[in-house]
């Protein structure tokens, strides 16, 4: 999360627009097999959306973010609104920077495009990508020098993002910062859920164990 606060002061300093993409967060958060792991990070990156509009808005830094979704692109306006909004800045809100697209290959040319048209300075990418596309948008954004953040769902796509982006983190972690953000107590309830299952789990596995290797079991 500082690290997404960081890229807008890389922005800032670079005078460029902020890159915001979700991957398949934005695209198919269901209607797809990849839909019920994919709607768990969409509190996050809405959250994480307002909360860099805030920090945005009073050093006049434009983010630029599109989707493949027509309900994500509509809920993204309204979190990035009250970004704005909240940060006393509404009039620097700007409606085209969201962008909506029929298909992925749609939305990663338009993000290559951007990133060089604008001369992208830094770019805040979570919510997963598949290989294909972290390709081809981290190739971009090298080619611009920007700073990269990093959030990916699945394993490999991690792999791909560690190699390049300058901060990166983890599903789990990913999911835990719409709760951390977010004033709404079912998110933060639903991560203590998930660790006190953790919890028993580990504990089952230890003292089993511990019988096992006492011959108990």
């Amino acid at each position: 999360m500082e690290a997404s606060f960081e890229a807008v002061r890389v922005a800032t300093e670079k005078g460029t627009p902020l890159l915001f993409d979700t991957g398949w967060t934005g695209a198919n958060f269901w209607g797809h097999s990849s839909g019920l792991t994919t709607l768990a990070f969409v509190p996050a990156t809405l959250e994480l959306l307002k909360q860099i509009s805030k920090e945005a808005a009073p050093l006049g830094v434009r983010i630029i973010t599109g989707t493949t979704n027509a309900v994500y692109a509509m809920m993204s306006r309204d979190f990035m609104e009250a970004g704005y909004a909240e940060a006393g800045h509404p009039e620097a809100f700007v409606p085209e920077d969201i962008n909506f697209y029929p298909d992925n290959t749609g939305l990663v040319m338009s993000d290559v495009d951007k990133i060089h048209r604008y001369n992208i300075g830094a770019a805040v990418m979570i919510g997963g990508h598949n290989q294909t596309s972290n390709i081809v948008i981290y190739e971009a954004l090298h080619a611009t020098g920007a700073m990269l953040v990093a959030g990916e769902i699945w394993p490999n796509d991690n792999s791909m993002a560690a190699l390049v982006a300058d901060y990166l983190s983890f599903a789990e972690e990913n999911i835990a910062i719409g709760a951390y953000l977010s004033d709404d107590p079912v998110p933060k309830a639903i991560l203590a859920g998930e660790d006190l299952i953790k919890a028993f789990l580990i504990g089952v596995v230890v003292i089993g164990g511990l019988l096992f290797g006492l011959g108990v079991l």
